[in-house]
């Protein structure tokens, strides 16, 4: 669009807001989301000068939306004129017009139904007195045993009723639905609600926006006169569904500001197309409990010659198994038989799900030439296809659904076609978007995933709004872009937000919510119109931060200079905007960017570029992982040494440490460490197994990554090959770094081989708990790493490290020396 055609739009608006204003008969002009005229308006009248001229008529024995939506067209009509619309079961007549909301006798007699009106969609119509505002409303009845708290005491209640009706000892998907009602708003998140979606987008039409929860984020125009419009339109979303909110299906802590704006913005939890159930991890649900731990220990993977009942909470499965594999269909026919209702259960492995069993039924099943997103996919998939095709057979109109994530992102290579019932959810994170190829990437693996699939649309979309850290992460033109082309192959999505910073996330949220309704709207006269409404006099400023935002935030994680000017354009809509309700608008963002302030700071003064560690590829990881570095593979590769933290010097008492590193085709590092050690009898292990924190109190080999995008990580490894892993961004030690390590004790020596693959770009937004995120670095895109050893004697501590540290720690970034694959 030209800049004098975007200048005319904006004109448009701001004519239509002082019309808005004026004291008038009737109203010129009514804007949809879209920004089209959808109504003409006669001359009976809603309100006339402050005073009521209709009722809100609704049915005697309403569902519970329909009375809540009758309850919001009351209060923002008498927010915007002053008058009180009374709310009635029958229309009165002491008022010259009616306003039906929902289904009624009324409506009955006017021959209107909500026949075809699926997934929220709704009608709006109006004869010469009255005015409908009509969708599919149904009250949401709690199927099977219902859990109402959270505590241990209510879960003790409720499991034995939930194994009752199984006879078995399992997980239910739905143990947390009750979080789904609120107790301020007297709702369900699963009450069909068509009617209050269509009193929302009248409230719209006359000016009325909600831009974030409670009454700082909404604009409510003020006119003492309204008139019926005259209408005949019928609004279907182009995505049925529409689930934005934190991991969990929770009604946000029952915030009843947050879930209202939630209602407002139209967004769905989809329980029509995907269940009750928890949204992923299915197949944890059959085997998570410690009766199935110990009564069936062949189906969890084989580690080690030891079973993984511990792994995590739930245990780590064996797709082989022939056991899982049967108990799981009795799981999901027990679940349908509770849940009738559900139209599709998830099939999915436990979290962390990054290493193939090494049990002799697994052998050979895992393709690792593919890389970290498809080493397990034809694992994975298969079992899902497996399970669907037995869940055909039984219930045809059932399907099962599994996200492609993490090691199983790729489509499977093995399957040519999937069983009819089968739903794909692919992860991805559109903030990744800004990146071209990024994009071009996601969009071929959905036509991928597509060719897998049965005829029709059996896609779902599952993507991460998880931006904190202070980086002003705005992105509504690849959003735009995104919704375009997932219109017509995708059911919908589930986005998983960081929770409670709406001051600062809501233009996405916003963005998001609307162009699920019509995803083809123009992106720039929604933003146009946010921006003049929203922040008035620093409107230019706040458009010229947002913008420059969007263009810039990624390079700010590098540079400072894009931080300074998108602080000093923050700046100055706070001065345009002065001590006004948009200054405490603007306050929310500037508040939120604190946090760019230090990291400017650091950026400004540097980093160590003298440090590089040029890497010569491989190929083929010809090498056994066995820590004693006498492969072939590790000949001719350069070799570093580390350097004592308090003298900068090469230890020369017999304790030098010496590392080898190189890069293969199989989207990973390897390191070769060889640590020198006089007093081999006296090696400290102080940890033998994963996650085990002790390992920072005995001998160790530490390695500091930072990537092209994220960081930073932290990995030791014990001389036993304990390794613990932490993202030192939130301190995360459920961060799983997907690391191989092997380990070897000689004479007067210890050794250690690891391989560290890399996840790719989007591994901390599609998974933040597993991989190392990020991809082959380059020169212009390096890694920075430290490697490191403790020596622990008693209580003293030796410290060595590959890069000249300032701080006497290993945690010194900006000396960390640039890994670069030649």
């Amino acid at each position: 669009m030209n800049k004098n055609k975007k200048k005319g739009v904006s004109m448009s608006t701001r004519r239509q807001e002082k019309n808005l204003l004026q004291i008038c008969g009737f109203v010129l002009l009514a804007l949809t989301f879209s920004g089209c005229a959808i109504f003409n308006f006669g001359k009976t009248c809603l309100v006339k000068d402050g005073k009521p001229c209709a009722d809100i008529v609704i049915a005697e024995k309403p569902p519970r939306m329909v009375k809540l939506a009758a309850e919001e067209l009351q209060a923002y009509i008498e927010k915007i004129s002053g008058a009180k619309l009374a709310i009635t079961n029958a229309p009165g007549s002491d008022v010259p017009a009616h306003i039906y909301v929902g289904q009624s006798t009324y409506t009955d007699k006017l021959k209107i139904s909500d026949d075809g009106l699926k997934h929220g969609a709704f009608k709006m119509l109006s004869g010469g007195n009255w005015f409908a505002l009509v969708g599919h409303d149904a009250d949401f009845v709690y199927p099977g045993p219902q859990r109402k708290d959270c505590s241990l005491e209510d879960r003790k209640r409720w499991l034995p009723e939930w194994d009752a009706l199984t006879g078995e000892t399992w997980e239910n998907p739905s143990e947390l639905t009750f979080k789904q009602y609120s107790s301020k708003l007297g709702v369900w998140d699963y009450d069909e609600r068509g009617s209050l979606n269509a009193v929302y987008e009248f409230l719209r039409s006359l000016g009325v926006r909600w831009y974030m929860p409670g009454e700082i984020g909404e604009i409510v125009p003020k006119m003492t006169s309204l008139v019926l419009p005259k209408v005949d339109k019928t609004v279907h979303p182009d995505f049925a569904l529409r689930q934005l909110g934190p991991y969990a299906p929770v009604l946000l802590g029952n915030d009843a500001d947050a879930i209202l704006w939630r209602f407002r913005l139209g967004l769905a939890p989809g329980d029509e197309i995907t269940g009750l159930g928890c949204p992923a991890h299915g197949i944890a649900f059959v085997h998570g409990r410690d009766e199935v731990k110990k009564a069936h220990p062949e189906y969890f993977a084989l580690f080690g010659g030891k079973r993984a009942t511990d792994y995590g909470s739930t245990g780590y499965a064996c797709l082989s198994s022939p056991g899982l594999f049967k108990a799981n269909l009795k799981f999901i026919a027990d679940y349908f038989k509770v849940y009738p209702g559900d139209p599709m259960i998830n099939v999915m492995p436990n979290d962390a799900f990054i290493y193939l069993c090494q049990c002799d039924l697994c052998k050979g099943r895992s393709t690792p030439e593919r890389g970290m997103e498809g080493m397990l996919s034809d694992y994975v998939w298969d079992y899902v296809n497996r399970v669907a095709k037995e869940l055909y057979k039984t219930h045809p109109d059932k399907k099962v659904y599994c996200f492609a994530y993490n090691t199983y992102r790729l489509p499977p290579e093995k399957i040519d076609k999937f069983s009819p019932n089968v739903v794909v959810g692919i992860c991805q994170s559109r903030s990744a978007f800004y990146d071209p190829e990024t994009r071009l990437k996601a969009e071929a693996l959905r036509l991928a995933w597509l060719k897998k699939l049965p005829t029709g649309s059996q896609l779902i979309i599952y993507d991460y709004y998880l931006h904190d850290g202070g980086m002003p992460v705005f992105y509504p033109h690849a959003i735009s872009q995104d919704l375009r082309s997932l219109r017509g192959i995708s059911m919908g999505e589930n986005i998983e937000q960081s929770p409670g910073m709406y001051g600062f996330t809501h233009l996405n949220e916003y963005v998001t919510a609307r162009l699920y309704w019509d995803a083809g709207q123009d992106v720039d006269l929604l933003l146009n119109e946010y921006y003049d409404k929203f922040y008035g006099t620093a409107s230019k400023e706040m458009k010229a931060f947002f913008e420059y935002s969007e263009t810039n935030w990624p390079k700010m994680y590098k540079d400072a200079a894009p931080i300074d000017k998108a602080l000093e354009l923050l700046a100055s809509a706070q001065k345009a905007a002065g001590d006004t309700v948009y200054g405490k608008r603007i306050a929310m963002i500037a508040d939120y960017c604190r946090p760019l302030i230090p990291l400017r700071d650091k950026l400004a003064k540097g980093r160590n570029k003298d440090l590089k560690f040029v890497v010569v590829p491989r190929g083929r990881p010809e090498v056994k992982l066995d820590g004693k570095l006498d492969d072939a593979f590790w000949k001719d590769l350069p070799e570093y040494q580390l350097y004592d933290v308090k003298t900068g010097q090469v230890p020369a008492n017999g304790m030098k440490t010496s590392f080898r590193v190189t890069w293969c085709d199989d989207n990973a590092f390897y390191f070769g460490i060889r640590c020198e050690e006089p007093d081999i009898k006296g090696l400290n292990i102080t940890a033998r197994k994963p996650d085990e924190t002790s390992v920072w109190e005995g001998d160790n080999i530490e390695l500091m990554i930072e990537t092209q995008g994220h960081s930073y990580y932290q990995i030791a490894i014990s001389p036993a090959g304990a390794i613990m892993d932490v993202d030192r961004k939130g301190f995360n030690t459920l961060w799983t770094s997907g690391i191989e390590a092997a380990t070897y004790v000689g004479d007067g020596f210890w050794s250690m081989e690891l391989r560290v693959p890399a996840a790719g770009d989007m591994a901390d937004t599609i998974d933040a708990n597993n991989g190392i995120s990020g991809r082959k670095p380059s020169v212009e895109n390096p890694w920075y790493f430290n490697l490191c050893r403790q020596r622990m004697r008693g209580v003293v501590r030796e410290l060595f490290t590959s890069s000249p540290l300032t701080d006497g720690s290993f945690h010194d970034l900006w000396n960390f020396g640039q890994l670069i694959v030649k």
